[in-house]
């Protein structure tokens, strides 16, 4: 996971040079200016530098850990909204259920299609997910749909789970209507979410090894000599040529030279087969 927090090794390496040089500068100027230019002040701010160092890799690792743990909840709240949508209705409520559960006193008696029917003290609530993309917005027509799950399981209250926006006016009419409605928006999902199922090291492979198949397209020559880049390649070479004549500055030809060069190869390539 350290992986995904950093930057990249050569900047976190020279950084931590650096630091390490400044640590220990500040230190054997601190214990020169207290005792002198002599050998005891030198061994006293190396073991202070040192004692420094220790405790900004201590200070590093909970700092790692700490970000770690939030970026599982985070990575892992969103992969569960992302397999609510794509459960059955009657999984989707109960999982709902069962995420509300953690901050409210709720008990689960049944899932059913059309909710989950839970006990809270002396009144029945129906939960209920509404299965949409986080760009959907709650219509009237999801409000009517969870009133009618409502009367017809005779529930006191609804509580609707909804996976994307819900507006002011929406909101609104859901606890002013005649069958009261709970909204749950997706900001609190994820955090029940998260602390329910943070993200696992297996599902984390799973998702960079769906990133590297979403965002590849083939090797790097291949995308390079692409069909469709000859026309691009020519222009630029044709461009830089014309520079050269202009100009005289060698460069520009040497560049245009291997853009037509580019182009060419792109024209005699054969074209990719084209796949679903």
């Amino acid at each position: 996971m350290e992986s995904y927090l950093r930057r990249n090794r050569l900047s976190e390496l020279l950084d931590g040079i650096g630091l390490m040089l400044l640590m220990w500068s500040l230190a054997v100027m601190w214990f020169t200016w207290l005792w002198g230019l002599q050998a005891a002040s030198l061994l006293a701010g190396t073991a202070l530098g040192m004692l420094l160092w220790t405790a900004r890799c201590q200070w590093r690792r909970r700092t790692v850990e700490r970000r770690e743990k939030a970026l599982r909840s985070r990575i892992g709240a969103e992969l569960m909204l992302e397999e609510l949508m794509l459960e059955t209705a009657e999984n989707a409520h109960r999982q709902s259920a069962l995420l509300l559960a953690q901050r409210w006193p709720v008990k689960i008696l049944r899932a059913e299609e059309g909710g989950a029917l839970c006990r809270q003290g002396e009144e029945t609530l129906l939960i209920r997910c509404l299965r949409q993309m986080p760009e959907s917005e709650l219509s009237a027509g999801d409000l009517l749909a969870a009133q009618r799950a409502v009367r017809s399981l005779q529930a006191d209250r609804g509580v609707l789970c909804v996976l994307g926006k819900v507006s002011a006016k929406m909101a609104a009419r859901a606890e002013q209507s005649v069958v009261p409605l709970r909204i749950i928006r997706r900001e609190t999902l994820l955090a029940l979410a998260g602390a329910y199922a943070p993200a696992t090291d297996a599902q984390l492979v799973a998702l960079g090894r769906r990133s590297r198949r979403n965002a590849g397209q083939g090797s790097l020559v291949r995308r390079a000599f692409r069909r469709e880049k000859a026309r691009r390649y020519h222009l630029y070479g044709t461009a830089m040529l014309c520079l050269y004549l202009l100009a005289g500055i060698r460069i520009y030809a040497v560049a245009g030279m291997v853009c037509l060069t580019m182009a060419v190869l792109s024209c005699v390539r054969p074209a990719a087969q084209e796949q679903l």
